[in-house]
């Protein structure tokens, strides 16, 4: 018997694909200039904020959600007894994109089996936290 396709599971890869990118975007908006802004001029009307402009910066909603989403679920696989280990296969496979799940098992070492339902268990992970699985 296979295993049902569903829509949001191509999408859900993608989100966790683009984590880095987002992680990098998020990071630059928290960051905070430490060079002053002086203008040079008595009374000048440029004021610089840094720490107020920062704390408005966001990510947009949907570039948020996936954020929340992604980072929810590393968070909860890193509970787990062997999260490092299934952080590891995903960071393989999906993150850096250099090993296949069999090759990545390989690395673990575990088995191809087991490296599948890791997968597949983070995938579930980041669609429930998104909004697709309840």
């Amino acid at each position: 018997m296979s295993k049902p396709r569903y829509k949001w599971w191509s999408y859900i890869k993608a989100i966790i694909r683009d984590y880095p990118s987002l992680k990098r975007k998020h990071d630059d908006l928290l960051s905070t200039p430490i060079t002053a802004n002086i203008s040079g001029m008595p009374k000048g009307s440029n004021v610089s904020r840094n720490t107020e402009n920062t704390a408005l910066k966001q990510l947009p909603p949907d570039e948020q959600k996936e954020y929340d989403s992604v980072k929810k679920a590393i968070e909860t696989t890193e509970r787990y007894n062997n999260g490092r280990s299934r952080l590891m296969v995903i960071d393989m496979v999906l993150w850096k994109a250099t090993h296949t799940l069999e090759g990545a098992a390989l690395m673990i070492p575990c088995n191809v089996q087991t490296a599948k339902a890791w997968h597949g268990e983070f995938i579930r992970l980041v669609a429930s936290s998104y909004g697709f699985i309840f």
